[in-house]
């Protein structure tokens, strides 16, 4: 009777998940003298990646190409359908604040499309974003979240007036994420 070691069982166990996982064939040595259930080794014979042998077929690699790509395009609508929402529930929390979003949607139509621009270029329309959402989203965030900050300053007594009027850097996106973490601060502090 052959008895095997546990790390030679463990060895085995992991290297035929490797094999099925891999979805090569595996090739058991036979060794004189040892029974076909006592296996010492497997060998994979036709995955060599190395070589540049990935084992696919031209239609397989194709198929997973294809799925590849579709479920991108599944999972990019889902992301732009719930930046979409976020957008119009952020819109309405600066509303319900007070806050203008002016400054972010162009108020008039830009001039005219140019004869060698090539595609379905448009010039923007009056009320279309200056951003794309994902920025729109962002800068809508900041200003609704720096908005409660201020209404919890006042209510504290807390006087943040000289944050609102300093302008930290000439963008101003980075302005309102600066204002945002200076009232923040401030806020902190004197809960401290």
């Amino acid at each position: 009777r052959l008895t095997t070691s546990p790390r030679l069982t463990m060895s085995s166990t992991v290297l035929s998940a490797r094999t099925t996982a891999l979805g090569a064939r595996a090739v058991v040595p036979r060794h004189k003298g040892h029974s076909s259930r006592a296996r010492a080794s497997r060998v994979i014979t036709n995955f060599a990646p190395a070589n540049g042998d990935f084992g696919f077929s031209l239609p397989e690699g194709a198929a997973a190409g294809a799925a590849v790509l579709g479920a991108r395009v599944f999972f990019i609508g889902l992301a732009k359908a719930g930046i979409g929402r976020r957008v119009d529930t952020y819109m309405e929390k600066c509303a319900e604040y007070g806050i203008s979003t002016d400054d972010l949607f162009y108020t008039e139509d830009e001039p005219g499309d140019a004869w060698y621009l090539v595609g379905d270029w448009a010039p923007a329309k009056a009320g279309a974003s200056r951003h794309s959402d994902t920025t729109l989203v962002g800068i809508l965030t900041t200003r609704a979240r720096t908005g409660e900050l201020i209404t919890e300053c006042r209510e504290k007594g807390i006087d943040v007036a000289d944050i609102l009027t300093t302008d930290y850097a000439p963008s101003f996106i980075t302005n309102e994420k600066n204002r945002f973490n200076a009232i923040n601060t401030r806020l902190r502090q004197a809960k401290a």
